[in-house]
């Protein structure tokens, strides 16, 4: 009633009230939602100041930045990520768009397209020249703009015309463009067309004909629409030069479609579909065919260093243009960083391609600087320098100050490795061998070489074989005197472990070459002594071995037996019983056996179930009755349960397999290296005692990578396992190492146990650079007898195998083969069912390998499976002859049931 009587002027009031609240709500819900940005941004920062180098974070404050419409923040966190990576094709289009939008001058437009020429060279995108191009369209105004348009159309078509997919599209805008141009000059109607309307006419068309007929000499997509348009445009017939090249490119195309539909099919990162198409176009031969798939691999596999490596490759010993090569790896390195082949390769393009030494010290330093996880990269990288170093020495002519920066700078590689990496850094004393050979060959100064051998030898290397053989090979090549070299030998005699025969041989024949008589008989007696101890201590650290695994054996046969005692204690049934009471029976104890044994786990003595029946205990147990368990105890065992928070996963570790004797200081000693950490969780049962596994916790993410580096390294003699910290409930557990044919790998098998890494390096590093060898042992460490030697190169392995196959390694002869692990067998289907495999505790089980399996409970009676005499043979026979008639069953045929045999037992 009262709304029926407002007049006008309170109606109007009362609009415009809603109107100003309306304008209160969303400026108070815009100032909420910029608080909100505020915020978030904050945070983002705050985590970029602890991971500079996390690329999502990077992408994640960009992202927020564009939604709050912070345009200057948003240029400086776009720019800074610019310095740090390469920045995807959305992520510059993104960028560019934002800044068309606010351009208003010349010179924003030239700060644009400065933009454009740098997102052009991170990758060879299609999009990205698109709007470029259209971009200059935008300000074309004169003679001048048009001109500069062409220019980039160039450009377009040089860079990604010959895309089989999307080249087509860079053509179609190009011709549109120059055919727009054409349109203006066409005369108006009635008016008198001038001479130089005419010219200017037939010079535009004559440029747009070349298009079309460049576009059909390419292999592209589409030609065959290309071609109709060409002859709708022209009116007249094709010439027969044009349609030769189009005949050619045409075939090209239809080589190339099949690998192009397998490539559009494919989910990324589609290398192996890109591969195809990269070995297509190598058979092919044109080098800017080639160039361009490599670069449409890249795209989308731009951070594996292997796609870049063989790119690269290809460009150092193919294409071999200066201009192009340094430009590739230096945005291979701004992928990848972390590669410190792809470092030395640009050191080694650099040295060939005659840049400066500054410029060759400034990528040493940055590559330093990269942060390396192991090393090996550290010391790859200095070795590449060194090696450099020591070809810019002229011997021939004074080199005093190249010399001393030699020597300077692999000094500098030693202590940084050392500092760094301890042992580790260079484990087998490459660059102070490498220093000593500079010394003896070069300068003539062996005081210098024998003073770093000596250090070698003092910090580690005293027991290894190849090392000795080394310095003496050295020593006698360039020290001209004998008494050292037999010094040297002597030394390692009495030093070497891992393989003193080699050091015995190479001792008596110095002697037989340069020694008198009395020498030579004192080196034989010397060697024989030695090689005896040596035999001697294998042969009793064999035995103690053998003691403990019988002692092992028997423990493990005895607790077997006990259990199988008190499990098969009191299954003795009434002959009365009907099956069903007997299976069930049997399915009870079953469960109830299962009960028992996870209660006695737990408590270590015998309990009662739920309906209060006494468990018997296990045979020779002897303590007190269980106690009823109170609240304090459960509290205490939940508080053992390590919590872990599954949101820190990116930043954890998984680590298995540890002594229960490490505590948490120690696994925090092993994994200090690989980064901060900001927590060890070591679990433990309700004890408090170690479990054998723990999580490590990092401040950053990069720390994951070289922590995951020291999977199954030998702690305290026992193979630990570091993984990554992921749910895998569900998930199928995958092999870590290939089960197909390695041709430059090798299986050795028969070694002794006392075998080390070491030794085998020493032994097969002579065949060949070695890429990895690996011990393969048990879970506590002990080792099975077995190797596997990893070469760089598979005609070096082959060698390998040529030359060790068969060799005594103390007193074993080891078998050394093409590592090519048999395949493995699934087994067979059910008949019937398809393809699906029989469950394990169902259905008959019959393999070709194994013969037919056996149930674990037999049903023959005891009394049948013991040899008996003929005379009772014979009545078995005749009851067995008779119950079988008795049944309707011919006596002819001898087999029987278990079915039969229990009804023959029963009496039935």
């Amino acid at each position: 009633m009262f709304v029926g009587n407002m007049d006008q002027s309170d109606s109007n009031e009362v609009g415009e009230t809603e109107e100003v609240m309306e304008q209160e709500d969303d400026s108070s819900a815009s100032e909420s939602e910029e608080e909100n940005y505020e915020k978030e941004i904050l945070e983002i920062q705050e985590k970029l100041k602890q991971s500079p180098y996390s690329y999502d974070l990077h992408v994640q404050l960009i992202k927020v930045l564009s939604q709050a419409g912070e345009l200057d923040p948003l240029r400086e966190a776009r720019e800074h990520m610019r310095s740090i990576y390469p920045l995807t094709e959305e992520l510059w289009l993104d960028w560019l768009r934002d800044e068309i939008k606010v351009s208003s001058t010349n010179e924003d437009r030239e700060k644009i397209e400065n933009l454009f020429e740098k997102a052009v060279l991170d990758y060879q995108s299609v999009p990205l020249w698109l709007e470029y191009v259209q971009f200059c369209i935008g300000g074309m105004g004169s003679d001048e703009g048009i001109k500069k348009i062409r220019s980039v159309f160039e450009k377009a078509l040089t860079a990604v015309g010959l895309h089989v997919s999307q080249g087509n599209n860079i053509w179609e805008a190009y011709r549109e463009f120059e055919n727009a141009l054409l349109t203006q000059l066409l005369p108006q109607p009635g008016t008198e067309v001038t001479k130089d309307q005419e010219d200017a006419f037939n010079v535009q068309n004559k440029r747009l004909d070349s298009i079309f007929k460049r576009q059909l000499a390419i292999p592209l997509l589409g030609m065959e629409e290309t071609l109709q348009e060409y002859k709708d445009w022209s009116g007249c017939e094709v010439d027969q030069k044009t349609m030769r090249a189009y005949s050619k490119a045409l075939v090209m195309v239809k080589k190339l479609t099949p690998l192009e539909d397998a490539l559009s099919s494919a989910a990324s990162p589609r290398w192996k579909e890109y591969q195809a198409i990269i070995e297509f176009e190598k058979k092919e031969g044109d080098p800017v065919r080639i160039q361009l798939a490599f670069e449409r691999a890249i795209q989308e596999n731009c951070l594996s260093p292997d796609i870049w490596s063989q790119y690269t490759k290809y460009l150092d010993f193919s294409l071999k243009i200066k201009s192009i090569i340094l430009p590739v790896y230096e945005r291979a390195l701004r992928n990848c960083p972390w590669s410190s082949p792809l470092w030395q390769n640009y050191l080694l393009a650099l040295e060939r391609h005659g840049e400066s030494f500054d410029k060759v010290k400034e990528t040493v330093d940055k590559a330093l600087m990269a942060g390396f996880t192991q090393s090996a990269d550290y010391l790859l990288v200095w070795t590449t320098y060194c090696d450099f170093l020591r070809r810019r020495i002229d011997w021939n002519t004074d080199h005093k100050s190249e010399l001393d920066l030699f020597r300077e700078t692999i000094a500098s590689a030693i202590d940084h490795l050392t500092e760094n990496f301890g042992k580790e850094g260079d484990p087998n004393g490459f660059l102070r061998s490498y220093w000593a050979l500079i010394e003896a060959k070069f300068c003539k100064n062996m005081e210098k070489a024998r003073e770093l051998w000596n250090g070698l030898m003092t910090e580690g290397h005293g027991n290894t074989a190849a090392m000795w053989l080394d310095y003496y090979r050295l020593d006698r090549a360039y020290g001209n005197n004998n008494k050292h070299c037999r010094r040297i030998l002597q030394k390692a005699v009495n030093s070497v472990t891992d393989w003193p025969e080699s050091i015995a041989e190479a001792y008596v024949n110095f002697e037989r070459e340069e020694g008198t008589l009395e020498q030579f008989d004192q080196a034989v007696a010397k060697c024989e002594s030695q090689l005896q101890r040596i035999k001697e201590r294998k042969e009793q650290a064999a035995e103690k071995e053998h003691e403990e695994s019988q002692k092992s054996g028997k423990a493990g046969k005895k607790f077997t037996k006990n259990a199988d005692k008190s499990t098969n204690k009191g299954k003795k049934t009434s002959p009365k019983m009907d099956k069903s009471a007997v299976r069930g029976n049997d399915v009870s104890r079953q469960e109830q056996s299962t009960t028992v044994k996870r209660k006695i786990d737990e408590s270590g003595d015998g309990l009662k179930d739920d309906e209060s029946f006494k468990v018997p205990m296990l045979p020779g147990f002897k303590g007190e009755p269980p106690t009823k368990k109170t609240k304090t105890e459960d509290a205490a065992r939940e508080s053992m349960i390590v919590q872990h928070d599954s949101s820190k996963n990116i930043r954890t570790v998984f680590v298995s397999n540890i002594r229960f004797d490490l505590d948490e200081d120690r696994i925090k000693e092993i994994f200090s290296k690989c980064g901060n950490i900001t927590d060890v969780r070591l679990v433990k049962n309700f004890k408090g005692k170690s479990k054998g596994y723990a999580y490590v916790e990092f401040e950053d993410e990069l720390c994951v990578t070289p922590a995951l580096a020291k999977d199954r390294e030998m702690v305290e003699g026992r193979p630990m396992f570091v993984s990554r910290c992921e749910d895998r409930q569900g998930a199928k557990a995958e092999f870590k190492f290939s089960t197909d044919m390695e041709t430059n790998k090798l299986f050795i098998k028969g070694l002794p146990f006392t075998c080390t890494v070491e030794a085998l390096r020493t032994i097969f590093s002579q065949h060949g650079e070695l890429k990895d060898v690996r011990l393969v042992t048990y879970r506590n460490g002990t080792p099975k007898g077995l190797a596997y030697v990893e070469y760089c190169d598979e005609s070096h392995a082959a060698h390998a195998v040529l030359k060790t196959d068969g060799i005594m390694i103390g007193e074993h002869q080891i078998s050394v083969a093409i590592s090519n692990p048999p395949a493995r067998k699934m087994p067979e289907t059910i008949k019937g069912e398809g393809d699906r495999v029989p469950s394990l505790g169902g259905g008959k089980k019959e393999s070709e390998f194994r013969g037919k399996a056996r149930t674990q409970v037999s049903l023959i009676p005891r009394s049948l499976q013991h040899p008996q005499s003929s005379s009772q043979t014979t009545v078995n026979t005749k009851s067995v002859d008779k119950q079988s008639v008795a049944n309707g069953q011919s006596s002819s045929n001898k087999s029987m049931s278990n079915a039969d045999f229990r009804n023959m037992l029963l009496k039935k």
